[in-house]
């Protein structure tokens, strides 16, 4: 019986490391190509012509004298839970890809549920198109979505909500603002039939503190719109420009808010 379970475990453990190396090379795979064809745009507006807060935070983060970004390469660590009533923090590790023109990102992470088990996902947004894919221990599929409506819509907001990331984005010709009030203004884009809005609060000092954005949770029926809300706890500067370094998210549920993402960007390059 020894010797069957130990035969078990071995091709467990060489299913699993096949697993993770195909997953990681199709990610690798997928951000090299994101960046190739990513392009270089012009800006429409002139920052003259924006709300007061986003003229204040373009000129605080250092993005109205910086060259046009181009595409973000960065990587996080931080702490996550998937459900509120998740007691324990999961360890995870992220990289992620994103390009200006066209829009989109390739979001890969790691969690550690305990020593032995880990739960690797990928979230992307490309051609208005969203794709998520949660699996446990690399083999077997808890979450797989693709081009939904409700996701792809989320995914699109997460673009703009991460816009924190690429200010001088808020620049160019998809994304439209309006003032709300002398600390907040309204970003919304359409791109590819998929529309969506986020709602960024600049203090009077020109910072920016948080961004909100009313999102699908899930991708189901019954699935509802709730407040994202990305906490900007630090900054730091990259090549010259100020964007958020630690951060949390949380959703504002019906029950009380759910904490569900606490990270730190230890690494970020633009292009």
């Amino acid at each position: 019986m020894r010797g069957i379970f130990a035969i078990f475990t071995a091709v467990l453990a060489v299913l699993y490391r096949r697993s993770v190396w195909n997953f990681t090379a199709q990610n690798k795979k997928g951000m090299g190509r994101l960046l190739m064809n990513s392009s270089m745009s012009e800006p429409a507006a002139e920052i003259g012509t924006l709300p007061m807060p986003v003229q204040r935070w373009l000129k605080k983060s250092g993005a109205a004298v910086s060259p046009a970004i181009k595409s973000v390469r960065l990587k996080q660590a931080g702490l996550m839970r998937l459900k509120p009533e998740q007691q324990k923090w999961m360890k995870a590790e992220a990289e992620q890809v994103i390009t200006i023109d066209p829009p989109s990102f390739i979001w890969t992470v790691t969690m550690k549920m305990s020593p032995f088990i880990r739960v690797i996902g990928r979230d992307s947004f490309k051609e208005g198109k969203a794709q998520m894919l949660i699996k446990l221990a690399a083999l077997v599929p808890i979450t797989q979505v693709e081009d939904d409506a409700k996701t792809n819509e989320s995914a699109l907001q997460r673009f703009l909500m991460e816009m924190a990331w690429y200010p001088t984005a808020a620049l160019l010709p998809y994304v439209t603002w309006k003032a709300l009030d002398d600390t907040t203004a309204e970003a919304a884009m359409s791109y590819n039939g998929v529309k969506g809005s986020a709602v960024f609060h600049v203090d009077e000092q020109g910072e920016l503190v948080k961004v909100v954005a009313s999102r699908f949770k899930d991708n189901g029926a019954e699935a509802q719109r709730f407040p994202c809300v990305a906490e900007i706890k630090r900054h730091m500067k990259v090549d010259g420009v100020t964007v958020p370094e630690e951060i949390e998210i949380t959703w504002l549920l019906e029950e009380g808010p759910f904490t569900w993402y606490k990270f730190k960007v230890h690494a970020m390059e633009f292009y």
